[in-house]
């Protein structure tokens, strides 16, 4: 009886030692597997910095540097290059000149990977910027099937106001009487929520971007890392002041009033729950084209 149970526990024990091993491998393997894809998600976009001269090529230079925060823009001598790697690419300008055109961003702010790609799919012919919270769930994700889909992704910048209820115990706001570092500090882990966002939209009546001091942080940075501001302001002095000044690529766009009449090259910023509407009620001949569409290099 006694060498029985001694067997059976060395079996037992063998069993699971086995299946141990086993767990361990696929484990293993599910883990490269993950490290994989995030190479492949997360490759860095190099961009080549050769000298003119052909005896002398410099190596290409990552425009991301990993970070405390996560990943972020590298400073660059040209402020360009982020916002030139990841814009809408769009192949009928000469059409949209000669027949007209609107500018459009789309802010949805419960976005989910299934609610983006059925907004895309309403846009086959047409490229045109998004704006998405940063505290939404598989937000790199959704800025990749954006960016991949060959539109655009801005961040919203989180505000009191821009906040939900439901998330107002979660979501940290910038706040207009933080200090310089916490202003900073919270402008870093914002843009590093993805590595694939043009620039940060702001929201009306933000008491931040009104704030010379916060915005002469948050323009100096997003202009040093080549990122961009979309600005929704209507009463904008302090960013027009700054941006003008710092060279930060500045955006101007206002948001879609229900009884607002749509016009040729008009730039708005549409929720996401207005946008039968709008297409309905486009110009006859005008085409979508995003945001950043005309001359990059100039405030609109």
């Amino acid at each position: 009886m006694q060498n029985k149970v001694r067997w059976l526990v060395f079996f037992g024990g063998f069993a699971a030692f086995v299946s141990g091993v086993e767990l361990w491998h696929r484990h293993v393997q599910d883990r490269n597997s993950v490290y994989q894809c995030r190479i492949l998600i997360d490759k860095d976009f190099s961009v080549d910095e050769s000298n003119s001269d052909e005896e002398t090529k410099s190596e290409p230079i990552s425009l991301y540097v990993r970070t405390k925060y996560g990943v972020l823009p590298r400073k660059q001598s040209d402020p360009s290059k982020i916002f030139d790697a990841y814009s809408a690419t769009i192949d009928y300008e000469e059409d949209c000149l000669k027949n007209g055109y609107l500018k459009l961003a789309v802010l949805v702010p419960n976005a989910t990977e299934g609610n983006i790609q059925n907004i895309i799919a309403r846009f086959s012919d047409a490229k045109v910027s998004f704006i998405v919270p940063h505290y939404v769930d598989n937000l790199s994700k959704i800025a990749e099937i954006i960016v991949s889909s060959g539109h655009e992704f801005f961040i919203q910048l989180p505000t009191q106001s821009s906040i939900p209820l439901d998330k107002k115990e979660t979501v940290s706001p910038f706040l207009a009487n933080a200090s310089s570092d916490e202003v900073r500090d919270k402008l870093y882990y914002l843009m590093s929520s993805t590595k694939y966002a043009i620039g940060i939209a702001n929201t009306c009546d933000s008491l931040v971007t009104k704030s010379g001091k916060d915005m002469e942080i948050i323009a100096k940075e997003l202009s040093q890392r080549g990122m961009a501001l979309l600005n929704i302001e209507d009463d904008s002095d302090v960013i027009n002041e700054i941006s003008e000044r710092i060279n930060l690529k500045t955006l101007r766009a206002k948001v879609f009033q229900d009884s607002d009449q749509l016009k040729e090259k008009d730039t708005i910023i549409v929720s996401s729950k207005q946008l039968d509407d709008v297409m309905e009620a486009l110009p006859k001949g005008v085409k979508l084209v995003p945001v950043s569409f005309g001359k990059k290099n100039a405030s609109l």
